[in-house]
C-alpha cells in the first residue's frame, strides 16, 4: 500500500514538475508586451477586429476595444485609429461596425483607417502594416483584450518593431482562458510546423 501512495506522489510531482516546464516553455514564447508611455504620441492605434453580435450591434469586446482606442485619442496620445476586421462569424464587417461606433463618439471621420480584409490576429497585423508603410507610421499602439494580448504581441513582433500594447480591465472566465490559453499552444504548433516546410 506503501509503495503505491509513493508511486502516486511520483506520478502527481512528475505532472507537476511537466505543466510548469510546459508553462515556462509557452510564456517564453508569449512574453507580456510593453505598455504605452504617458508622455509619448503615437502615429495610430491599430485595433484588431472581433465579430459582432448575431443582429449586427457591437460585441461587449468590440465596444470595450473601442473605447480604449476612443480614449487614448480624445487624450491626443494617438493622432489616428486604424480598425482592423472583415466579417467572419456572421455577414457584418467588424472594422465597419467598429468605425461606426467610434464616429458616435464624436472621432472625426479622417482620424479613422479601416482595414476589412482580415480574417483573423495574423491577418490584422499584416494588413495593418501594409497601410502603416503606405502611410509612414513608425510608432504603434495595438489595441486588444486583455486575455487576448500575449498570443496578439507574438503576430505583432513579426511585422512591427516599434510597438506597445493596451488593453482594458477584465475579468475574463475561466473559459475564455482556456481557450486562449490552447489557441497558443496551436499557435506555436503551427508555427512550428510552418518552419519545417
Amino acid at each position: 500500500m506503501a509503495v503505491f501512495g509513493l508511486y502516486q506522489m511520483i506520478l502527481l510531482i512528475c505532472i507537476i514538475l511537466f505543466v510548469l516546464l510546459a508553462n515556462l516553455y509557452l510564456y517564453h514564447h508569449f512574453p507580456k508586451p510593453k505598455h504605452p508611455l504617458q508622455d509619448i504620441s503615437y502615429d495610430v492605434a491599430i485595433v484588431l477586429g472581433y465579430p459582432c453580435n448575431a443582429d449586427g450591434s457591437l460585441s461587449t469586446v468590440q465596444k470595450k476595444r473601442m473605447e480604449t482606442a476612443i480614449n487614448l485619442y480624445d487624450k491626443h496620445c494617438v493622432h489616428h485609429l486604424l480598425i482592423s476586421g472583415s466579417c467572419v462569424q456572421n455577414t457584418y464587417v467588424e472594422a465597419e461596425k467598429m468605425a461606426a461606433y467610434a464616429l458616435t463618439q464624436k472621432i472625426p471621420k479622417q482620424a479613422l483607417v479601416l482595414e476589412t480584409k482580415a480574417r483573423n490576429t495574423y491577418e490584422n497585423l499584416k494588413y495593418a502594416k501594409c497601410i502603416c508603410d503606405e502611410k509612414q507610421w513608425e510608432n504603434i499602439i495595438v489595441i486588444t483584450s486583455p486575455s487576448h494580448m500575449r498570443r496578439a504581441a507574438f503576430f505583432v513582433h513579426k511585422f512591427f518593431h516599434n510597438y506597445v500594447m493596451d488593453t482594458y480591465r477584465e475579468h475574463s472566465s475561466i473559459r475564455v482562458r482556456m481557450d486562449e490559453y490552447f489557441r497558443m499552444w496551436n499557435t506555436l504548433y503551427y508555427e512550428r510546423k510552418l518552419r519545417k516546410n
